[in-house]
């Protein structure tokens, strides 16, 4: 019973069995079987009217020949009654069936009587009066005299093989894709991110062939994030090798009594911190992917208290940060989340915007099918090319002529924010602007998540 042939194959016998069990109460306790009824109407009276025919032309000889023939290919044991009320044939009533003899006498047609053992006396009507057969019938013997016990198992072994037949197609055809799952499963496990389930499956439309392409979305999914994993890894020990061989060489000229290099260590150890906090909300926020958030926030306080802050720090720099429009949208979402990822995006365009100018911020309600809150910040440094703008939001990834490592930043900053918007269902784009300068766009859905 391990395997889904076997089962199949049991409850198939099992539903039949049950079936027939069940119609076979019913019919007995209710004393009501409709086709019984109606084979004996038929059959018994084209009998009794065989039988009036065979006594009417042949007497008692054959009348005894013909209850005979009838008897052992039918298990029908008749006697017939002619309208003396007398047994033609002397040979007595079936057993038990004297009373519905008397049924049939007392209103002149056919009676019939359905359970363990049917009984009937049919009425054949003629000029000499009416004749009555009386028979006792075995619903079940006629089948085993019907045949030898060879032809009782061949039946049987017929009925076997082609319950198996159909029982083992449908196994079949729900094992394949089953199997399919998990040889791809086993492949997966030795390390073949790359197989899918899907195309070892033969076309169908059904709920294995669901199940067949969550496991393929999964496996994507796992792919997806093995893959982000071992780059980001990659990416990491690429960053903290420079900063680790500069903090070698001033720990190295430190102790030759060289000042200077412990503020070098100190800036250093700075960005190392902020290198690996960044690195830790990164994979935060790939562990809260996929997650619900329902706190509404106020984007427009966010914007408020980003600008604020960022503005203050621009004042050395002959650098500010207005907003020139903001409308109140309240959007669901983390705003702590939301902060940060705002925040990264308005410190990049104040990094890059040139002195004298100010980083321009809005905020729009975009109304329709899709209602969304459209954040826009834009700068007025060098921009980006074209063929950048894509990568800009990969971890690690800075554009050699002006985005370089010298200018600040570790690479994760527009990361981040690209995982919190994606976080809260939203989109974000970079585009060049024509008049010179980089504009960022965040939509994010005011409906409920």
């Amino acid at each position: 019973m391990r395997t889904i042939f076997a089962k199949i194959f049991f409850w198939f016998w099992l539903a039949i069995a049950g079936v027939t069990l069940s119609v076979l109460l019913i019919t007995v306790i209710s004393g009501v079987q409709p086709l019984g009824r109606r084979w004996m109407a038929h059959t018994l009276d084209l009998y009794a009217s065989s039988a009036v025919d065979f006594y009417t032309h042949g007497g008692a000889p054959q009348l005894s020949k013909y209850l005979n023939d009838v008897q052992e290919s039918s298990g029908i044991r008749a006697t017939l009654i002619d309208p003396q009320g007398n047994d033609v044939l002397g040979a007595g009533l079936p057993a038990r069936s004297e009373w519905i003899l008397a049924a049939a006498r007392r209103d002149g047609e056919s009676k019939f009587h359905t359970g363990w053992i049917w009984l009937a006396a049919s009425v054949v009507h003629t000029p000499q009066g009416n004749f009555i057969l009386v028979a006792r019938i075995f619903p079940l013997r006629g089948f085993w005299n019907q045949a030898n016990l060879e032809a009782v198992l061949l039946r049987w072994a017929i009925a076997l093989l082609s319950a198996g037949l159909l029982c083992w197609l449908i196994a079949r055809h729900i094992t394949a894709p089953i199997a399919a799952l998990q040889t791809a499963a086993r492949r997966i496990a030795d390390g073949d991110l790359s197989v899918r389930a899907t195309p070892g499956i033969p076309p169908r439309n059904d709920e294995l062939a669901d199940l067949a392409r969550d496991f393929d979305r999964m496996a994507d999914r796992v792919q997806s994030l093995v893959g982000k994993q071992q780059e980001l890894l990659a990416d990491i020990s690429h960053e903290l090798r420079s900063p680790l061989a500069r903090l070698s060489v001033c720990l190295e000229l430190a102790r030759r009594g060289d000042t200077d290099a412990m503020e070098k260590m100190q800036a250093d150890l700075d960005r190392l911190d902020v290198l690996i906090g960044q690195v830790l909300t990164l994979t935060r926020l790939h562990l809260q992917e996929g997650t619900k958030i329902k706190t509404q926030v106020n984007l427009r306080s966010i914007l408020e208290s980003v600008a604020a802050d960022a503005a203050f720090e621009g004042k050395s720099a002959e650098k500010s940060v207005v907003i020139t429009q903001a409308e109140d949208c309240w959007v669901p979402g983390d705003a702590e989340l939301l902060r940060s990822g705002i925040e990264n995006i308005v410190r990049n365009a104040l990094r890059y915007t040139r002195p004298q100018t100010a980083v321009e911020i809005s905020l729009l309600r975009r109304n329709g099918p899709a209602p969304a809150a459209v954040v826009t910040v834009q700068d007025h440094g060098p921009g980006v090319p074209e063929d950048a703008l894509p990568r800009l939001f990969e971890p690690f990834y800075r554009v050699e002529q002006s985005r370089d490592r010298c200018s600040g930043g570790s690479g994760l900053g527009l990361a981040i924010a690209q995982k919190v918007v994606s976080l809260h269902r939203g989109a974000i784009k970079a585009s060049n602007r024509p008049q010179g300068g980089l504009a960022m766009q965040i939509s994010l859905p005011l409906q409920p998540v």
